[in-house]
């Protein structure tokens, strides 16, 4: 039987985990060590320690008094070595007969994660147990240091401290502490506990409790994460005090009261799961009463991911919510006010290795903007598609073929439209490539037959759908291109790709046929080699043309560093296109089409600018936009411009600058504004502070959004955040754009 899986923990720091009781799942989780902690000595020039075996011991001094009962005393820079444990001091006495080491002076005591600077210590070397008095000590991977009245530590890695503190500020800082009047940490368990624990900021106590427990190593456990808070006109003011449940060691969860002041209280539950052949999470979001709304309002969503067998996938997903304005009034991971529709399905994948692939599916979807029109459901999916694994003279035969069944809500006054159609594409495939150049090419028969039911009358010129209907036609797609390389003066890597690529689909009459999953792909790269116009098979577009295109590249054959990256492409179709949609009713006309063209140039390691162009025959611009970045550490800047001729819709033109720019010493000031330029409209402003050192930060920002569109949503956002330890409250970096 395979173990069960665990689910990892990102906890690291032993000390550092007080008062952090880990949840690998929120974001509020802390991360220890991601941020560069405040440098107390030059780690990186201390050696290793390697004395020796553990039952080997070594005494050095300068001078010794040997006494007749075993006793001796060693003075002047006296050094004991036992295994990776190193006690330097200026004197000891040493018990030969008991094996005890006393050290009534200054010491420091060092393995190769912590040092301890003493006033005072014993040790005994059979049991290699040892305890300090008034200690300060150093953790030597995390550059955090702290301080306590007495350290015992024991032969099996149990450390007992009295009166601790802890930080990883600088030795001239004392930003923030954690104290505790005793804390005992057990290895064995994984676990340390701490009484009287209390968290300091600034010399104020933010935090307390009488008693904690929490882990010391990767292993999890169940307690309370550190708690967020924020103010929005539309919620008033917010707290989130989160608790993780460790379950069991592959599966957790963690519950969230969330208090909003205009609202109420929510319970957000999020959990996850790790079995021998799956994975999964899901969340629950129950509000009882809206004081606004005076509604129940939820949110449930679950995904699945897992074997069943050796070949067989399953993946599952399933999201519903109580009401249209969910995420606009009570966001989530899932808030964006541009999702017209929550997609759920199940479907299982069937794989035989270099041979075929069978799927089947059901999907269906919950409508979130009111306005928008259902899609149609697919109950069931079924494809399949297979192609041999070796051919004659680099052909292979292949085949693809697809069953769906369509189903769709029913509109007021009518029955619920429907339909089945099947879809076979058996088809020739050449392929060769011989690195300098490719060639490939592909000859199908699409045969797509229909069964209707509840078809609804159209309305002239539309054409009437017939009740069963069927297509026949070939496609023929021919692929080649070729590869040069040479050595620029500067010597740099320079490379050309050119390649052309033809496609001839005869004219068939669609009209009568439905439209249950057609869309209009927008018109970028991909679409230059894309065999169909359209997406989905309800509509194969009928196509005589040629396309061309190149891209070029200039490379540091050193290190890989792309500096330049250009492509340019075009259609030329050498008669117009026939075939219509509903999301297309103007086909393309004869004649060459649109350029495309795509630039990403980095002029230092820093500085780049990328740009994406779709420019007409006439030389007008129907698409362009354009991005200039800066990055350099805590430093880093935007400048986007993005403009999109929508036609009959209206047209789309954006700009968008954001920065964070330190501006003295530890401030940096944040902001980001994305206005329309076509609707004299900002979509966003965000203006902000950071106050960052190497051992705190704290950030507070405004912020003012368009979340619909005639109405703002207002924001507030503070973050404490304790280097090597936690943050506390939302960041704002996250709201710039990310890379």
């Amino acid at each position: 039987m395979r173990p069960v899986k665990t689910i990892p923990s990102l906890v690291r720091n032993p000390v550092a985990r007080l008062l952090i009781l880990m949840s690998a799942s929120l974001p509020l989780a802390p991360a220890f060590g991601e941020d560069a902690s405040c440098a107390q000595i030059p780690f990186a020039d201390l050696p290793a320690v390697s004395g020796g075996t553990e039952d080997q011991v070594t005494l050095t001094a300068e001078e010794a008094e040997v006494q007749q009962d075993g006793l001796s005393r060693l003075k002047g820079a006296v050094r004991l070595i036992q295994g990776d444990r190193v006690l330097t001091a200026s004197e000891l006495d040493y018990d030969k007969v008991q094996q005890r080491v006393r050290v009534d002076a200054e010491s420091v005591f060092r393995n190769n994660s912590v040092m301890v600077r003493s006033q005072a210590s014993e040790f005994d070397i059979p049991s290699r147990t040892g305890i300090f008095e008034r200690t300060e000590f150093l953790l030597l991977d995390r550059a955090a240091r702290g301080s306590a009245e007495r350290l015992h530590l024991s032969a099996d890695g149990e450390v007992t401290m009295d009166r601790v503190s802890y930080t990883s500020c600088a030795a001239d800082s004392d930003a923030w502490y954690l104290r505790a009047s005793d804390i005992r940490l057990d290895r064995d368990e994984g676990a340390g506990t701490a009484r009287n624990a209390r968290l300091e900021f600034g010399g104020v106590p933010i935090l307390y409790t009488p008693y904690l427990k929490f882990p010391i190593d990767d292993r999890r456990r169940t307690g309370l994460l550190y708690p967020s808070m924020g103010q929005s006109n539309r919620n008033g003011f917010e707290f989130r005090w989160p608790l993780y449940l460790n379950l069991a060691p592959n599966y957790d969860a963690t519950l969230t009261p969330r208090f909003m002041a205009e609202r109420g209280t929510q319970l957000i539950t999020d959990g996850r799961y790790l079995l021998r052949s799956g994975e999964g999470k899901f969340s629950y979001e129950y509000l009882d009463e809206d004081s606004q709304t005076g509604d129940r309002r939820t949110l449930g969503s679950f995904e699945h991911l897992g074997l069943l067998g050796t070949r067989t996938e399953m993946q599952a997903r399933y999201v519903e919510i109580s009401d249209t304005q969910y995420f606009e009034d009570l966001g989530g991971e899932l808030n964006d006010s541009s999702i017209t529709h929550l997609e759920r399905y199940a479907q299982l994948n069937y794989v035989a290795p270099a041979a075929y692939t069978l799927r089947a599916k059901i999907q269906d979807y919950q409508r979130v903007i009111t306005t928008a029109t259902d899609p149609f459901r697919r109950l069931p999916q079924i494809r399949f598609d297979a192609l041999t694994r070796k051919g004659w003279r680099n052909i292979r035969l292949g085949f693809g073929g697809e069953y769906v069944n369509f189903e769709r809500n029913a509109q007021i006054g009518s029955d619920p439209e429907s339909g089945q159609r099947l879809d076979l594409q058996p088809y020739l495939r050449l392929q060769k490539d011989m690195n300098a150049w490719y060639l490939q090419s592909q000859l199908d028969y699409r045969y797509t037959a229909y069964r209707l039911k509840n078809v609804p009358v159209a309305i002239p010129p539309a054409a009437q759908l017939a009740d069963s209907a069927d297509r026949e036609l070939p496609v023929f797609s021919l692929e080649s291109g070729l590869r040069f390389d040479r050595l620029t003066g500067g010597g740099n890597l320079q490379t050309l790709e050119p390649k052309l690529f033809y496609l001839y689909t005869p004219f068939r009459n669609q009209d009568e046929l439905p439209e249950f999953d057609t869309g209009d792909p927008d018109f970028d790269f991909p679409q230059l080699f894309a065999r169909n116009r359209f997406s989905g098979d309800d509509r194969i577009s009928d196509a005589n043309h040629l396309a061309a295109a190149f891209t070029t590249r200039l490379i540091n054959p050193d290190d890989g560093f792309v500096r330049l990256s250009a492509s340019l492409g075009q259609i030329y179709r050498f008669r117009e296109t026939r075939v219509t949609s509903i999301v297309d009713p103007a086909p393309p006309t004869a004649g060459g089409t649109d350029y495309l063209a795509a630039l990403d140039y980095r002029f230092t390691s820093e500085w780049s600018l990328a740009g994406n162009v779709q420019l007409s025959d006439n030389g007008e611009f129907v698409r362009n936009s354009y991005a200039l970045r800066y990055r350099d550490g805590r430093r880093r800047a935007d400048l986007g411009y993005r403009y999109r001729d929508r036609s009959p819709l209206p047209t789309v033109e954006q700009a968008d600058a954001s920065a964070a720019l330190p501006v003295y010493n530890a401030w940096s000031l944040i902001g980001r504004w994305r206005y329309s330029l076509a609707d004299n409209q900002t979509l966003e402003g965000l203006g902000g502070v950071e106050y960052d050192t190497c051992c705190w930060a704290v950030r507070g920002a405004y912020r003012r959004y368009l979340v619909n569109t005639n109405e703002y949503s207002n924001g507030v956002y503070l973050q404490l955040e304790l280097k090597s330890l936690t943050n506390i409250g939302t960041g704002i970096r996250e709201l710039l754009p990310q890379d």
